[in-house]
């Protein structure tokens, strides 16, 4: 969260900058806070959406066993959701409750979602595309269902690994998974949260 805000600082900061909106007076800028405050509205929110299968996940079954196999003994269990963030103008919360509904994402006979990241005992290892141009499920979202409120939408796999050690070396192997298995260097890339 805190990392959001910083990057929306920044954000807020360039584009400032880019439009020439921060006036220098007698070697005095307008006050950083006052642009934000002026912007805080025009800029679009995040919104973040995992959805997680409710039957056993036969993918997220199978890299486990092969993590297990390649020398990965101290993880335990894996799991998989996708991971999507919208940036949308407009109200959140009714956003969210259409959102949830619609069935391209949430088939509600087979997934669950949440509209936050897990916070457990569990290493979390975001997967995106490195290209990842979402333009044809923003174009579906937008001029088939009629949410015209997204601007923006990322995909990606969240996967969550429960390994037998304490925080730090968990977060070494959970990295060293992600290199072996998890990513193709080639065109994906991930961080560990």
């Amino acid at each position: 969260m805190l990392k959001r805000r910083f990057y929306d600082f920044f954000k807020i900061l360039n584009n400032a900058l880019r439009k020439k909106i921060i006036h220098c007076k007698q070697n005095q800028f307008t006050s950083i806070k006052t642009l934000k405050n002026n912007n805080e509205n025009k800029m679009p929110k995040q919104v973040e959406m995992i959805v997680s299968l409710k039957v056993p996940d036969t993918t997220a079954i199978t890299a486990l066993q092969t993590l297990q196999k390649i020398g990965f003994s101290r993880i335990k269990n894996a799991g998989r959701s996708d991971y999507y963030l919208f940036s949308i103008d407009g109200d959140e919360e009714k956003f969210k409750s259409k959102i949830c509904k619609v069935d391209i994402l949430v088939n509600a006979n087979k997934h669950s979602y949440t509209f936050s990241i897990q916070k457990d005992n569990a290493v979390k290892i975001l997967v995106k595309n490195i290209n990842g141009e979402e333009s044809g499920l923003l174009s579906t979202l937008k001029n088939r269902l009629g949410f015209e409120e997204i601007k923006k939408v990322d995909k990606g796999t969240l996967w969550s690994l429960n390994i037998d050690a304490d925080e730090k070396e968990s977060k070494k192997i959970a990295e060293n998974a992600a290199k072996e298995l998890l990513v193709n260097e080639n065109y994906q890339e991930y961080r560990v949260i």
